[in-house]
Protein backbone atom coordinates (compact mmCIF):
# COMPACT_ATOMS: atom_id res chain seq x y z
CA UNK A 1 0.00 0.00 0.00
CA UNK A 2 1.62 3.15 -1.04
CA UNK A 3 0.91 6.42 1.08
CA UNK A 4 -0.01 6.51 4.65
CA UNK A 5 -1.70 4.14 6.80
CA UNK A 6 -4.66 5.55 8.80
CA UNK A 7 -6.01 2.97 11.68
CA UNK A 8 -8.98 6.06 12.57
CA UNK A 9 -9.19 9.61 12.84
CA UNK A 10 -11.22 10.57 9.85
CA UNK A 11 -13.57 13.08 8.72
CA UNK A 12 -16.70 12.96 10.16
CA UNK A 13 -16.17 9.01 11.71
CA UNK A 14 -18.36 7.59 14.42
CA UNK A 15 -16.09 5.73 16.83
CA UNK A 16 -16.94 4.20 20.06
CA UNK A 17 -15.25 1.88 22.28
CA UNK A 18 -17.52 0.55 25.21
CA UNK A 19 -15.92 0.48 28.89
CA UNK A 20 -14.25 -2.77 29.80
CA UNK A 21 -16.42 -2.46 32.73
CA UNK A 22 -19.82 -2.00 31.36
CA UNK A 23 -19.02 -4.95 29.03
CA UNK A 24 -18.02 -7.18 32.01
CA UNK A 25 -21.52 -5.89 33.58
CA UNK A 26 -23.27 -6.64 30.45
CA UNK A 27 -21.95 -10.03 30.05
CA UNK A 28 -23.74 -10.86 33.60
CA UNK A 29 -26.69 -9.77 32.72
CA UNK A 30 -29.60 -12.16 31.33
CA UNK A 31 -29.84 -11.74 27.24
CA UNK A 32 -26.87 -9.41 26.88
CA UNK A 33 -24.42 -12.62 28.17
CA UNK A 34 -25.66 -14.04 24.67
CA UNK A 35 -24.39 -11.21 22.46
CA UNK A 36 -23.11 -7.70 22.87
CA UNK A 37 -20.61 -5.24 21.00
CA UNK A 38 -17.84 -4.03 22.38
CA UNK A 39 -16.66 -1.72 19.80
CA UNK A 40 -18.94 0.06 17.14
CA UNK A 41 -18.33 2.56 14.50
CA UNK A 42 -18.57 4.36 11.01
CA UNK A 43 -15.72 5.57 8.37
CA UNK A 44 -16.91 7.35 5.48
CA UNK A 45 -14.98 7.24 2.39
CA UNK A 46 -11.61 6.01 4.48
CA UNK A 47 -8.89 7.13 2.23
CA UNK A 48 -5.64 4.99 3.56
CA UNK A 49 -7.51 3.50 6.20
CA UNK A 50 -5.30 0.14 6.72
CA UNK A 51 -5.14 -2.27 9.73
CA UNK A 52 -3.45 -5.21 10.59
CA UNK A 53 -3.53 -7.28 13.84
CA UNK A 54 -1.26 -10.33 13.96
CA UNK A 55 -3.56 -12.01 16.24
CA UNK A 56 -6.59 -11.32 15.48
CA UNK A 57 -8.90 -9.54 18.58
CA UNK A 58 -11.26 -11.19 21.43
CA UNK A 59 -13.89 -10.33 19.51
CA UNK A 60 -15.75 -11.51 16.21
CA UNK A 61 -15.47 -8.40 13.83
CA UNK A 62 -18.35 -7.25 11.40
CA UNK A 63 -17.97 -5.09 8.63
CA UNK A 64 -20.55 -3.54 6.26
CA UNK A 65 -19.57 -2.08 3.16
CA UNK A 66 -21.55 0.97 2.06
CA UNK A 67 -19.75 2.06 -0.38
CA UNK A 68 -16.27 2.10 -2.30
CA UNK A 69 -13.53 -0.62 -2.44
CA UNK A 70 -11.25 -2.30 -0.11
CA UNK A 71 -9.46 -5.57 0.75
CA UNK A 72 -9.56 -7.66 3.61
CA UNK A 73 -6.91 -10.60 4.41
CA UNK A 74 -8.21 -13.37 6.64
CA UNK A 75 -5.80 -16.08 7.21
CA UNK A 76 -4.18 -16.87 4.62
CA UNK A 77 -6.65 -15.60 1.94
CA UNK A 78 -7.66 -11.80 0.66
CA UNK A 79 -11.41 -10.60 0.00
CA UNK A 80 -12.37 -7.92 -2.07
CA UNK A 81 -15.24 -6.03 -0.64
CA UNK A 82 -17.54 -3.36 -2.36
CA UNK A 83 -21.07 -2.05 -1.87
CA UNK A 84 -23.18 -4.43 -0.29
CA UNK A 85 -20.73 -6.91 1.12
CA UNK A 86 -20.36 -7.79 4.41
CA UNK A 87 -17.72 -9.75 6.06
CA UNK A 88 -17.22 -11.56 9.64
CA UNK A 89 -13.74 -12.03 10.79
CA UNK A 90 -13.05 -14.92 13.31
CA UNK A 91 -11.52 -14.14 16.87
CA UNK A 92 -8.09 -14.91 17.33
CA UNK A 93 -6.96 -14.96 14.30
CA UNK A 94 -4.62 -12.73 11.60
CA UNK A 95 -6.44 -10.31 9.68
CA UNK A 96 -5.68 -7.33 7.49
CA UNK A 97 -7.88 -4.76 5.69
CA UNK A 98 -7.57 -1.79 3.83
CA UNK A 99 -9.50 1.05 1.82
CA UNK A 100 -8.67 1.03 -1.94
CA UNK A 101 -6.88 4.10 -2.75
CA UNK A 102 -8.93 5.17 -6.01
CA UNK A 103 -12.37 4.11 -4.57
CA UNK A 104 -11.68 4.16 -0.90
CA UNK A 105 -14.46 2.62 1.11
CA UNK A 106 -17.44 3.59 3.47
CA UNK A 107 -17.58 1.33 6.22
CA UNK A 108 -19.86 0.34 9.52
CA UNK A 109 -18.13 -2.20 11.54
CA UNK A 110 -19.37 -3.62 15.08
CA UNK A 111 -17.14 -6.27 17.60
CA UNK A 112 -19.16 -8.24 19.35
CA UNK A 113 -18.73 -11.41 22.15
CA UNK A 114 -20.99 -13.32 24.25
CA UNK A 115 -22.15 -17.01 24.69
CA UNK A 116 -23.95 -16.69 21.33
CA UNK A 117 -21.75 -15.08 19.39
CA UNK A 118 -20.64 -18.29 17.23
CA UNK A 119 -23.88 -19.24 17.23
CA UNK A 120 -24.96 -15.84 15.68
CA UNK A 121 -21.77 -16.36 12.63
CA UNK A 122 -23.02 -19.62 12.02
CA UNK A 123 -26.37 -18.29 11.41
CA UNK A 124 -24.96 -15.86 8.99
CA UNK A 125 -23.43 -19.23 6.64
CA UNK A 126 -19.74 -17.58 6.41
CA UNK A 127 -16.84 -19.53 7.83
CA UNK A 128 -13.52 -18.86 8.14
CA UNK A 129 -13.13 -20.29 4.34
CA UNK A 130 -15.61 -18.08 3.04
CA UNK A 131 -16.23 -15.04 5.25
CA UNK A 132 -17.56 -12.64 2.88
CA UNK A 133 -21.84 -12.81 1.73
CA UNK A 134 -23.60 -10.24 -0.13
CA UNK A 135 -26.56 -8.09 1.32
CA UNK A 136 -29.30 -7.44 -0.89
CA UNK A 137 -30.98 -4.85 1.14
CA UNK A 138 -28.50 -2.68 2.53
CA UNK A 139 -31.07 0.08 3.69
CA UNK A 140 -32.79 -2.04 5.75
CA UNK A 141 -28.86 -2.99 7.22
CA UNK A 142 -27.98 0.33 7.75
CA UNK A 143 -31.56 1.49 9.75
CA UNK A 144 -30.93 -1.20 11.87
CA UNK A 145 -26.83 0.15 13.01
CA UNK A 146 -28.30 2.80 13.58
CA UNK A 147 -30.63 1.52 16.05
CA UNK A 148 -27.89 -0.13 17.39
CA UNK A 149 -25.60 3.10 17.54
CA UNK A 150 -28.13 5.29 19.08
CA UNK A 151 -28.13 2.44 22.20
CA UNK A 152 -24.40 3.31 22.20
CA UNK A 153 -24.96 6.58 22.81
CA UNK A 154 -28.00 6.68 25.32
CA UNK A 155 -26.65 5.46 28.41
CA UNK A 156 -25.44 2.32 30.49
CA UNK A 157 -27.87 1.17 32.21
CA UNK A 158 -29.01 -2.71 32.53
CA UNK A 159 -32.35 -1.65 30.06
CA UNK A 160 -29.93 0.26 27.51
CA UNK A 161 -27.58 -2.70 27.78
CA UNK A 162 -30.34 -4.78 26.84
CA UNK A 163 -31.70 -2.74 24.16
CA UNK A 164 -28.20 -2.64 22.67
CA UNK A 165 -27.65 -6.76 22.84
CA UNK A 166 -31.29 -7.06 21.23
CA UNK A 167 -30.45 -4.42 18.48
CA UNK A 168 -27.42 -6.03 17.58
CA UNK A 169 -29.27 -9.22 17.21
CA UNK A 170 -31.43 -7.53 15.34
CA UNK A 171 -28.64 -6.44 12.91
CA UNK A 172 -27.11 -9.72 12.50
CA UNK A 173 -30.51 -11.10 11.41
CA UNK A 174 -30.86 -8.55 8.55
CA UNK A 175 -27.46 -9.62 7.26
CA UNK A 176 -28.93 -13.08 7.30
CA UNK A 177 -32.63 -12.31 6.03
CA UNK A 178 -31.80 -9.88 3.27
CA UNK A 179 -27.95 -11.96 2.29
CA UNK A 180 -27.98 -12.68 -1.59
CA UNK A 181 -25.57 -15.25 -3.26
CA UNK A 182 -21.87 -14.33 -4.08
CA UNK A 183 -21.66 -13.88 -7.58
CA UNK A 184 -23.43 -12.44 -10.34
CA UNK A 185 -24.20 -15.58 -11.99
CA UNK A 186 -25.81 -16.80 -8.12
CA UNK A 187 -27.93 -13.53 -7.76
CA UNK A 188 -29.34 -14.03 -11.09
CA UNK A 189 -30.40 -17.28 -10.34
CA UNK A 190 -31.42 -15.87 -6.87
CA UNK A 191 -33.54 -13.61 -8.70
CA UNK A 192 -35.18 -15.66 -10.82
CA UNK A 193 -36.27 -18.41 -7.84
CA UNK A 194 -37.39 -14.68 -6.02
CA UNK A 195 -39.11 -13.96 -9.39
CA UNK A 196 -41.04 -17.99 -9.38
CA UNK A 197 -42.42 -17.15 -5.75
CA UNK A 198 -44.09 -13.98 -6.83
CA UNK A 199 -45.75 -15.58 -9.41
CA UNK A 200 -47.03 -18.57 -7.04
CA UNK A 201 -48.15 -16.03 -5.09
CA UNK A 202 -50.15 -13.76 -7.48
CA UNK A 203 -51.67 -16.93 -8.80
CA UNK A 204 -52.81 -18.81 -6.19
CA UNK A 205 -56.15 -19.17 -7.06
CA UNK A 206 -55.19 -20.35 -10.32
CA UNK A 207 -54.42 -23.96 -10.83
CA UNK A 208 -50.84 -23.61 -11.85
CA UNK A 209 -48.33 -26.19 -12.47
CA UNK A 210 -44.37 -27.12 -12.22
CA UNK A 211 -44.15 -26.52 -15.77
CA UNK A 212 -45.92 -22.73 -15.33
CA UNK A 213 -43.44 -22.05 -12.47
CA UNK A 214 -40.66 -23.11 -14.09
CA UNK A 215 -41.50 -21.02 -17.06
CA UNK A 216 -42.03 -17.88 -14.89
CA UNK A 217 -38.07 -18.40 -13.84
CA UNK A 218 -37.02 -19.18 -17.67
CA UNK A 219 -35.85 -22.41 -17.08
CA UNK A 220 -36.67 -26.01 -17.77
CA UNK A 221 -38.96 -27.86 -15.18
CA UNK A 222 -36.16 -30.14 -14.26
CA UNK A 223 -33.16 -27.47 -13.78
CA UNK A 224 -35.82 -25.01 -12.15
CA UNK A 225 -36.29 -27.78 -9.73
CA UNK A 226 -33.16 -28.51 -8.73
CA UNK A 227 -32.09 -24.78 -8.04
CA UNK A 228 -35.42 -24.34 -6.41
CA UNK A 229 -34.94 -27.12 -3.91
CA UNK A 230 -31.25 -26.09 -3.58
CA UNK A 231 -32.32 -22.06 -2.56
CA UNK A 232 -35.50 -23.66 -0.22
CA UNK A 233 -35.00 -26.56 1.02
CA UNK A 234 -38.26 -27.73 -0.65
CA UNK A 235 -39.96 -29.36 -3.87
CA UNK A 236 -41.22 -26.64 -6.01
CA UNK A 237 -44.90 -28.20 -5.90
CA UNK A 238 -44.46 -28.74 -2.31
CA UNK A 239 -43.92 -24.91 -1.54
CA UNK A 240 -46.43 -24.17 -3.63
CA UNK A 241 -48.67 -26.10 -1.48
CA UNK A 242 -47.75 -24.22 1.83
CA UNK A 243 -48.27 -21.10 0.18
CA UNK A 244 -51.84 -22.11 -0.58
CA UNK A 245 -52.47 -23.37 2.96
CA UNK A 246 -51.15 -20.64 4.23
CA UNK A 247 -54.05 -18.68 1.91
CA UNK A 248 -56.90 -20.81 3.23
CA UNK A 249 -55.50 -20.74 6.92
CA UNK A 250 -55.53 -16.40 6.48
CA UNK A 251 -59.30 -16.91 4.31
CA UNK A 252 -60.54 -19.00 6.93
CA UNK A 253 -59.80 -16.99 9.69
CA UNK A 254 -61.06 -13.51 8.72
CA UNK A 255 -63.65 -14.22 5.79
CA UNK A 256 -67.25 -15.45 5.62
CA UNK A 257 -66.29 -17.61 2.70
CA UNK A 258 -67.58 -20.90 2.72
CA UNK A 259 -65.04 -24.41 2.53
CA UNK A 260 -66.04 -24.70 -0.97
CA UNK A 261 -65.05 -21.24 -1.73
CA UNK A 262 -62.12 -21.11 0.02
CA UNK A 263 -61.26 -24.13 -2.15
CA UNK A 264 -61.71 -22.06 -5.09
CA UNK A 265 -59.53 -19.38 -4.04
CA UNK A 266 -56.83 -21.29 -3.84
CA UNK A 267 -57.16 -23.14 -6.90
CA UNK A 268 -58.97 -26.07 -5.80
CA UNK A 269 -62.68 -26.83 -7.71
CA UNK A 270 -62.83 -30.19 -5.76
CA UNK A 271 -63.46 -28.77 -1.79
CA UNK A 272 -62.95 -32.65 -0.49
CA UNK A 273 -59.48 -32.74 -2.30
CA UNK A 274 -58.78 -29.43 -0.58
CA UNK A 275 -60.34 -30.52 2.62
CA UNK A 276 -58.24 -33.38 2.53
CA UNK A 277 -54.55 -31.56 1.63
CA UNK A 278 -55.40 -28.82 4.14
CA UNK A 279 -56.08 -31.73 7.14
CA UNK A 280 -52.82 -34.00 5.95
CA UNK A 281 -50.75 -30.60 6.63
CA UNK A 282 -52.09 -29.04 9.77
CA UNK A 283 -53.89 -32.58 11.26
CA UNK A 284 -56.91 -30.78 11.40
CA UNK A 285 -60.25 -30.34 8.94
CA UNK A 286 -60.74 -26.72 7.40
CA UNK A 287 -63.85 -26.78 9.71
CA UNK A 288 -62.13 -27.64 12.73
CA UNK A 289 -59.37 -24.83 11.99
CA UNK A 290 -62.32 -22.09 11.41
CA UNK A 291 -64.26 -22.89 14.63
CA UNK A 292 -60.94 -22.68 16.87
CA UNK A 293 -59.10 -19.59 15.46
CA UNK A 294 -62.02 -17.58 13.56
CA UNK A 295 -61.42 -14.07 14.43
CA UNK A 296 -65.07 -13.18 12.71
CA UNK A 297 -67.48 -15.31 14.46
CA UNK A 298 -68.61 -17.39 12.05
CA UNK A 299 -69.92 -20.82 12.14
CA UNK A 300 -67.54 -23.46 11.35
CA UNK A 301 -70.43 -25.07 9.30
CA UNK A 302 -69.68 -22.56 6.76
Amino acid sequence: MRGPRIREGFPGQRLVVLPPQIVSHALRLPVCELLFPTHIGGFNQAKYHFVERRHGTAQHILIVCLAGLGTCRVGAKTWRLEKGHGIVLPPETYHRYQADQEQPWTILWVHFVGEAAPAFVSALKVTLSEPRFWIGDLALVIDAFEETYRYVLSGYTDRDLLGLSTSLSHLLGLCRIHQKLPGLRRRMAEDRILRSIRYMRENLSQPITLKDCAHSAGWSEAHFSLIFRRQTNLAPIRYLTRLKIHRACELLKTTDLSIQEVAREIGFEDQFYFSRLFHRHLRMAPTSYRREFSLTGLSASR
